[in-house]
């Protein structure tokens, strides 16, 4: 895989809206210590702060963290529960993620990774959730 990469990010809260959500942006690539690592920024509004993404995941294991408007550490572990807390503008949320199921596939040219999991927010069920990330050779 190159280092210069498209990726997509897409999703769904089941419980809230079942309205999609999609982020197409380019950014970094890089393998190290047989972990996938990808760098990418995204802005929510047209002048609102920057947000810094670092991706990483290998065999089970995949990790977000966002530096920015609101910062977070977000981490997915098949088959098991993890807490975060969720820095706002508006103060701190505590993020509880159980992954339901996690699918990795690689290829010469692409990377996709699956997620179901449960979502709740300072100890109540939010919704079920589903992400896609999807990173390509550009």
């Amino acid at each position: 895989m190159t280092k210069d990469v498209l990726i997509t990010v897409s999703g769904v809260q089941m419980d809230i809206d079942n309205t999609p959500i999609e982020l197409v942006t380019t950014g970094t690539y890089y393998l190290k210590n047989g972990k996938h690592y990808v760098l990418y920024e995204e802005q929510a509004e047209e002048q609102g702060p920057v947000t810094k993404n670092t991706v990483k995941f290998y065999d089970g294991h995949f990790e977000m963290m966002k530096k920015g408007g609101a910062n977070s550490l977000l981490l997915f572990d098949r088959g098991r529960k993890s807490s975060s807390v969720y820095n706002t503008p508006f103060g701190p949320l505590q993020i509880d993620i159980i992954t339901k199921a996690m699918d990795m596939f690689e290829s010469e040219d692409e990377l996709r990774v699956y997620i179901k999991y449960t979502l709740d927010i300072n100890h109540n069920f939010v919704s079920e959730c589903e992400v896609h990330f999807k990173v390509h050779a550009r």
